[in-house]
């Protein structure tokens, strides 16, 4: 099948012999006790009481670049064997061997990837979908990603004239749109700031002046050099 080609091969059976002390490279020394019944037979080693083959010379190779379903198929093994080879070789999770298979395949497979993704398209399953999801809080990461996805993407003119049909319906504007304000109204806003601000200037000199009145009532020397009884706020008023 194309999903169990091996792409670097040849793969051959080392020689051995039972008894014999070999390097494993994910378990370290192992004794060798038999040999596998796959179609490319391989070496068993055994450490204490754990059997398994031997990760060494050819299957060694063949882990770190073909596909995990070849190396599966030929060598007899599951996945997680596979899993836990890859993992001491440091083999990513998409080799040159997986790549290549992926694209064979996706080559063959034309009629079943069009029909895919013409359920996809389907609308009675997105509407299904859709009813799922209604209502229901997406999670941090999925909106992160959708920001992303869409950070400096141009919307459509239906979606812009939506959105501004909205805005129009609160009396919101854009931040965009504030420039494009008709010249009376940017007249009558600046107008409007202008008084705020003389006006709020006016309070502040009047609260000043007033302060400074109430401390003169409080320090105001009499005619002897000593304090009065009483404040004389009306003669300061007057003099001033």
């Amino acid at each position: 099948m194309l999903r169990h080609r091996l792409h670097f091969g040849p793969y051959a059976t080392p020689r051995f012999r039972i008894g014999q002390h070999v390097e494993d490279l994910r378990r370290g020394t192992v004794r060798i006790v038999g040999l596998s019944d796959g179609p490319i037979q391989w070496p068993i080693g055994q450490t204490q009481r754990a059997k398994s083959l031997v990760l060494y010379q050819g299957l060694a190779r063949a882990v770190q670049r073909e596909a995990a379903a070849a190396v599966m198929h030929w060598w007899g093994v599951k996945a997680s064997a596979v899993n836990k080879w890859r993992q001491a070789l440091g083999v990513p999770r998409w080799n040159e061997g997986d790549l290549r298979l992926k694209a064979e395949n996706g080559k063959v497979n034309l009629a079943a990837i069009e029909g895919m993704h013409l359920k996809a398209r389907d609308p009675g399953r997105r509407a299904k979908i859709a009813a799922a999801k209604r209502g229901k809080p997406r999670p941090p990461e999925v909106i992160e990603a959708l920001r992303r996805a869409n950070l400096g993407k141009k919307l459509s003119a239906a979606t812009r004239a939506k959105m501004s049909a909205a805005h129009k319906a609160r009396g919101t504007w854009p931040p965009r749109q504030r420039s494009e304000l008709p010249r009376r109204e940017i007249g009558q806003w600046r107008t409007r700031e202008f008084q705020n601000f003389a006006a709020a200037a006016v309070l502040r000199q009047a609260f000043s002046n007033a302060s400074i009145k109430a401390s003169r009532c409080d320090l105001e020397p009499s005619a002897s050099g000593t304090s009065r009884s009483e404040p004389v706020c009306g003669d300061v008023m007057m003099k001033s």
